[in-house]
């Protein structure tokens, strides 16, 4: 699956982010190289097999309930009554056919990590990552003492330097960073084994891993140098600087005006109307947070009736307060002709607490708007031959001042055309990465990723960092 721009500064966000995404490909979509198993109780051994760690998650209901807990905001999310309350673990020692508990303690993952290792005399244990957000939050690496308390607990920043892992392989959920740890025979650190990545930032075809070691006294970092770090950093540069041009990319996107798409694709509208409400109006917050947008295509189009027809059924069958967006880059008159007939023959006041974004010539405008007055609902008509403004509270919170927009918006394009030239620059110098062979699931990650794109954008009004609006 292809790179996904990551704004580690914003960890939250970004799983945010990728939990809203995950809640919405969970409900629809087939299991991909993304999906992940509920979790479970492990029991992991030490090498000598003479200790036990066992993992007890905290209990959820399902992963969607999870996700949609994370989306409103209720804590803790997905939790089964009556269940486990907290991720726990009991560490034992063996005792003739008897196992004998040292410690018993809650872990710092939020539902579990997703593995574990044990040293042989008992004095430490280390954990990894989070179920369903790999390289994500505080505790990536947390270490325990013999008596359960921590060490340290450790983001992935406090491992690898941030331009490393703007290159490192992502999905849906998580930063895929790391191979098969280990401990080292004395039981004194423990070995990382961090990706390389190769040029395309494949999920399952690194380049090799890098060693990476940890005091497990101290929590002490301790990076490889030499040639192998060299020929890491090689390898990160040039899509460390591909996602810097994404970055401001982005940013050039959301601080100039927003213009309509100049062909009819209807992902290319579904964004825009989406774009365009954000700026036309502050956020609903009745709104569901993924506004549907209804896109009528030309007259000629075997599918106009059918399509028609839906729009139609909204002022009779809607039944939820949302954000509610039309165009047709086709058949305006079409579409304002569809609108009024639907709210003519639609229950009056159905649509109340909703916002109709309309997207329609000016001329057309008039007519439209009186007709949907019967609604209930906020009717916004636009027309898509104006540029529209980014928000000024918005430019704010990016540090523009709305006076320096055009400038500002300016500057970010220069610079993603400076950082995509630097990236050129950089894959000629570094080593060919391995050859790849397409995966039976290939074309389904491409999907995938294609849908993150898209539903990123919906996830929420605040991601100032999120995929290039232009992929």
């Amino acid at each position: 699956m292809r790179n996904t721009l990551v704004v580690y500064g914003r960890d939250g966000m970004q799983l945010l982010v990728r939990l809203l995404v995950a809640a919405a490909l969970l409900a629809s979509a087939p299991a991909s190289a993304d999906s992940w198993m509920p979790a479970m109780q492990k029991t992991y051994l030490s090498s000598n097999k003479t200790v036990r760690l066992t993992v007890i998650p905290r209990d959820l209901e399902d992963q969607l309930s999870y996700f949609s807990d994370k989306v409103d905001g209720k804590e803790p999310a997905g939790q089964r009554k009556g269940g486990e309350p907290q991720a726990r673990a009991i560490l034992e020692r063996r005792n003739g056919r008897a196992w004998t508990k040292i410690w018993q303690a809650p872990l710092a993952n939020e539902v579990a990590p997703v593995s574990a290792l044990v040293t042989n005399s008992a004095s430490y244990v280390v954990t990894f990552d989070n179920w369903h957000s790999a390289g994500f939050g505080d505790n990536v690496v947390v270490i325990y003492r013999a008596d359960g308390s921590q060490v340290r607990s450790m983001r992935l920043v406090d491992i690898l330097p941030e331009d490393y892992i703007r290159a490192l392989p992502t999905s849906v959920s998580s930063i895929w960073w790391s191979g098969e740890h280990a401990l080292s025979n004395d039981g004194r650190q423990v070995e990382l084994k961090v990706v390389i990545p190769n040029s395309r930032g494949a999920i399952d075809t690194p380049r090799g891993y890098l060693n990476v070691l940890i005091d497990l006294a101290t929590g002490a970092v301790s990076l490889p140098s030499g040639a192998e770090w060299d020929a890491a950093m090689a390898a990160a540069a040039p899509l460390t600087a591909r996602s810097k041009a994404s970055e401001a990319t982005w940013r050039a996107f959301a601080i100039a005006a927003l213009t309509a798409p100049k062909d009819d694709k209807v992902a290319d509208w579904r964004r825009y109307l989406y774009q365009a409400a954000k700026r036309l109006a502050p956020k609903n917050q009745n709104a569901m947070g993924f506004g549907p947008e209804w896109i009528l295509p030309s007259e000629n189009e075997p599918d106009f009736v059918e399509r028609a027809r839906d729009i139609r059924s909204i002022f009779t069958n809607w039944d939820k307060p949302d954000d509610l967006m039309f165009a047709s880059p086709s058949a305006p008159e079409a579409m304002a002709r569809t609108l009024k007939e639907g709210a003519e023959s639609g229950v009056p006041g159905r649509l109340a607490g909703s916002r109709l974004f309309v997207a329609l010539p000016e001329a057309l405008a008039g007519d439209v708007r009186s007709a949907l007055k019967s609604t209930g609902a906020t009717v916004i008509v636009f027309d898509p031959s104006n540029p529209i403004p980014q928000r000024s509270e918005t430019l704010r919170e990016m540090g523009v001042a709305p006076d320096q927009a055009e400038a500002e918006a300016t500057k970010a394009a220069a610079a993603a055309k400076q950082f995509e030239a630097d990236a050129v620059r950089l894959e000629a110098l570094a080593s060919p990465a391995p050859a790849m062979s397409k995966s039976d699931d290939a074309d389904t990650e491409e999907v995938m990723a294609d849908v993150l794109d898209a539903a990123a954008d919906h996830a929420t009004e605040d991601i100032q960092r999120s995929d290039n609006p232009h992929d």
